[in-house]
């Protein structure tokens, strides 16, 4: 399938299709190029037309576009499910690139001391419907409106700002703005609230300029639905307000409370978004990990080890000492960062206390070792990090919402922390992700960020959380990409509030480098990284006879070096066509073209683009030779890679009339 070209292979034998079925070997055109767009009524709907299907009736095809924030740009299109029969077949793609620009704002805040966050709330690809019943209304109004960002336009024709919308479609203009994304959550008078504003203009009552709403959350731990409409309001005085009963609105100590009690058999649930945690497939199964000492602890999850050697129910054994450091359990328990297991009444270890062992699950990042981790070990603590995909639940889009992204995933770290060392003082830092699990270092489980301590026996102590990642990296006023972590440790000046900490990333003229730690300030460590990154795509030039430079960042590349032992560099399609590249040489070896594949040029020089985000150089080529209605098009990209040398170019896509 292709949505906005033809099919690169012929379908059936014969060009022009764009979607091509493929049943018991046999090939159906059912979608021809080009679709007809359908935009109206805020969808984005492509129609293919294909062959005959029964009795007459040709194949039609409707790709519906759906707006995704969550889905990025790397998505694959769903097809509905259809009988053998069926000629009219529905396919879905969810995607950011169908959304529009969205207003965000921060979905916390800690009151008397308590964090509360709203943020699972938010919907990235759909919004919440809540109907209004009015008598003598034959089609009742409904109200629209998403949490902490501006709702999606799918199917509706809302305002763009609107975070609240009313849709009333007996009125001649149906959709009307309830109020736009103001400012984060707010506790007045005890009660945690949202508010939108400067919706549309208020005709009922003149004091009251732009129609606005206000949502009223109520800790609710059993909870599931969706706000209620407080009947009458905003009708005659241009507030509307609802209620919203909801476990969401439970600070985190009272959820980790609660999940303590509804713990199941090696299964929990996240009481805000009910996400189930089931770790019933890593039982019955050894586990071994080993001390710096080289002392190997032997553990299960969620169930008893097999070998008695450490004593009956003993879910961790020190196997060198023959020491159970804690019975097991099925009771699998949820907090913010990940849910953990609690092995208590281990041997007796001193003051007569029982040994005890934690046993923290992680989301398991890519590239990361799924092996166990002996984080701690001490007289009767001890605490072991497990990955596991098992607990994936939610990753934080590690890049800008806007236009110009400013991608900043390459600076996850999968394998080791970043370390900032300032006097006895050391921050541990990932980027968009929880800190990579360090042998010693036991700062709150899930934190992005931890500032430690140096022992005189080079041991951590006094390990601070410096915030969990919530949400994407945003842009502050003067366009520098700022990453937030909130909810980290209490706030030692104010115990009414938590530690958080900011990353402003500065264009700058280093391939990476690290943060710099700067200040504190209002319980916020504040922290500077001057990094290539941060500048996202550049344009450069091209110096004859074979340089590239970006008189931005004064970088300057001579690609005749790709040249000195050949004239030509060549790659292979699947389907055997070679093309020949020479990009310092091309008039001279390949058609009058850096590109060429036989007679068909790929494009003269348009521009050359330096993509920090990505670590890339792209060289785009336009105006090449014909190819049915337009010409042919061509991109090189040069990744870094310090340690394959010059390298050999590798084909990485051919559409119609493009090729990379």
């Amino acid at each position: 399938m292709q949505l906005c070209s033809p099919l690169i292979k012929k379908c059936n034998n014969q060009d022009g299709y764009a979607i091509c079925l493929i049943k018991n070997n046999i090939e159906t055109g059912i979608g021809r190029f080009p679709p007809k767009l359908d935009n109206e009524q805020g969808r984005i709907l492509f129609n293919f037309t294909g062959d005959n299907c029964l009795r007459g009736i040709n194949y039609t095809v409707t790709v519906i576009m759906h707006c995704d924030y969550a889905a990025e740009t790397n998505s694959y299109p769903e097809l509905f499910p259809h009988d053998d029969q069926q000629c009219n077949l529905y396919i879905v793609w969810k995607t950011a690139l169908a959304c529009v620009p969205r207003t965000q704002t921060s979905c916390t805040v800690v009151n008397n001391g308590l964090y509360y966050d709203l943020s699972p709330l938010t919907r990235t690809s759909e919004n919440y419907v809540i109907p209004i019943y009015i008598k003598n209304k034959t089609k009742s109004p409904k109200i629209i409106l998403n949490v902490c960002q501006s709702i999606l336009h799918h199917g509706i024709m809302c305002p763009v700002k609107s975070g609240v919308c009313l849709d009333d479609p007996e009125k001649p203009n149906r959709y009307s703005n309830l109020g736009e994304v103001y400012k984060p959550p707010f506790f007045k008078d005890g009660i945690l609230q949202i508010e939108y504003q400067n919706g549309a203009i208020c005709t009922q009552n003149i004091t009251t300029p732009h129609v606005g709403t206000t949502i009223y959350f109520k800790c609710d731990l059993e909870a599931k639905g969706p706000p209620e409409y407080i009947l009458g309001s905003g009708i005659k005085d241009c507030h509307y307000q609802l209620i919203w009963y909801t476990a969401a609105a439970c600070d985190i100590e009272t959820l980790h409370d609660y999940n303590v009690k509804k713990a199941g058999k090696c299964n929990g649930i996240n009481p805000i978004t009910n996400f189930t945690y089931d770790l019933q497939t890593l039982m019955n199964k050894d586990f071994t990990v080993t001390s710096a000492s080289g002392v190997k602890y032997k553990f299960r999850v969620c169930d008893t080890l097999m070998d008695n050697s450490c004593g009956n129910n003993t879910g961790v054994c020190n196997s060198k000492y023959g020491t159970s450091l804690g019975q097991a359990n099925a009771n699998l328990i949820w907090q913010q960062g990940g849910p953990y297991l609690n092995y208590t009444n281990g041997d007796l270890c001193e003051n007569g206390m029982s040994h005890y062992t934690l046993i923290n699950f992680f989301c398991e990042l890519q590239g990361s070792p799924s092996r166990p981790l002996l984080i701690k070990e001490s007289t009767c603590q001890t605490i072991i990090h497990l990955n596991t995909d098992l607990v994936c639940e939610k990753k934080i889009k590690c890049a800008t919402d806007n236009n110009d992204e400013i991608n900043l995933t390459s600076l996850i770290q999968s394998t080791n922390n970043y370390i900032i060392k300032v006097n006895d003082t050391e921050f541990h830092i990932n980027i968009c992700r929880p800190l990579v699990p360090t042998q010693g270092l036991i700062c709150a489980h899930g934190s992005a960020a931890c500032k430690v301590s140096i022992s005189s026996k080079n041991e951590y102590t006094n390990e601070i959380s410096l915030g969990f990642p919530e949400d994407s990296p945003t842009l502050n006023k003067d366009l520098q990409t700022v990453l937030r972590y909130v909810n980290g440790s209490q706030c030692p000046e104010n115990p009414t509030k938590t530690i958080s900490s900011n990353f402003t990333f500065i264009c700058d003229n280093n391939n990476q480098g690290l943060p710099v730690y700067k200040h504190y300030a209002n319980c916020t460590y504040v922290f500077e990284w001057n990094t290539s990154i941060a500048c996202g795509a550049v344009i450069g030039d091209w110096v004859a006879p074979c340089i590239i430079k970006d008189s931005f960042l004064s970088y300057e590349y001579d690609l005749s070096l790709l040249y000195e032992k050949q004239p030509l560099h060549y790659v292979k399609s699947k389907q055997g066509k070679k093309y020949a590249i020479n990009i310092c040489g091309g008039e001279k070896c390949c058609n009058c073209s850096a590109i060429c594949h036989e007679y068909n040029r790929y494009g003269s020089l348009g521009s050359v683009i330096f993509d920090y985000s990505r670590n890339d150089v792209k060289l785009k080529y336009s105006n090449g030779s014909k190819c049915n209605n337009n010409s042919y098009t061509s991109e090189i990209r040069f990744i870094c890679n310090e340690s394959i040398g010059i390298g050999e170019p590798k084909l990485l896509l051919v559409s119609q009339n493009y090729t990379i």
